[in-house]
């Protein structure tokens, strides 16, 4: 049986991890919505502040932060918001291309009728989620549903490996596109991604492969531009 001592120590080492997780999705959300933009700083002492907690369970999050490719550490300087350069960008968006083509390729290939039958309607209702916010404007509930549509393609793959390797360059690609994307430009997004589901119900695996690499490769070369546009 564990002693009182042990308990103890465990319930310290739960508490301080469910801290590190809700002080890293606060520092995520604040880069997602802009309040951080690339270059920032971000001080441990004043989000210590803001949110209540100690400066140990900040700096874990940045260090969390750090290996999602959101954040970057300066000798002299500390961390600060990543500030991308257009190699990354393009290397990223050129990854995050091979591992979509080959999930849609996949979906289209393997799936039974009633599973590709299942994946579309959940797709759908996606897209009618993504419709709403466009219209309202809501950049973070867009980008949620971006990623959710996304992801359950991935997911219906099975492939836990392809799913990780996702993960990790969508982040960054979110990121950089709620960095500097226009609300206007929302609703044609949206319709790409309703371009994407048609192809995928028809399953014509070189339409979506086409599709989603016009889809990719427009927002690639926007924030670039945009970027370029602030100095950055």
């Amino acid at each position: 049986m564990q002693n009182k001592r042990e308990i103890q120590e465990q319930t310290l080492k739960s508490q301080r991890l469910v801290f590190r997780e809700e002080v890293r999705n606060i520092i995520r959300d604040a880069i997602f919505e802009g309040t951080l933009k690339p270059g920032d700083r971000i001080k441990e002492t004043y989000w210590a502040n803001e949110i209540g907690v100690s400066q140990g369970p900040v700096r874990e999050a940045i260090r969390d932060l750090e290996a999602m490719g959101l954040v970057e550490t300066v000798p002299f300087k500390g961390s600060r918001v990543k500030v991308m350069t257009k190699k990354e960008i393009r290397d990223n968006y050129g990854v995050r291309i091979c591992l979509e083509s080959k999930s849609m390729s996949d979906v289209i290939d393997t799936l039974s009728d009633q599973a590709l039958s299942d994946l579309v309607n959940q797709l759908k209702h996606m897209l009618e989620e993504m419709d709403r916010y466009a219209k309202a404007g809501d950049l973070r509930g867009f980008t949620d549903c971006d990623t959710n549509f996304h992801q359950m393609i991935i997911q219906a793959t099975g492939n836990e490996v392809l799913l990780k390797l996702w993960e990790q360059c969508n982040m960054r690609n979110w990121f950089m596109v709620s960095a500097l994307m226009d609300p206007d430009s929302l609703q044609k997004l949206k319709e790409e991604h309703q371009k994407i589901l048609s192809s995928i119900e028809k399953r014509d695996a070189a339409g979506v492969k086409d599709r989603m690499e016009g889809h990719l490769t427009n927002l690639m070369e926007e924030y670039i531009y945009r970027q370029s546009e602030h100095g950055e």
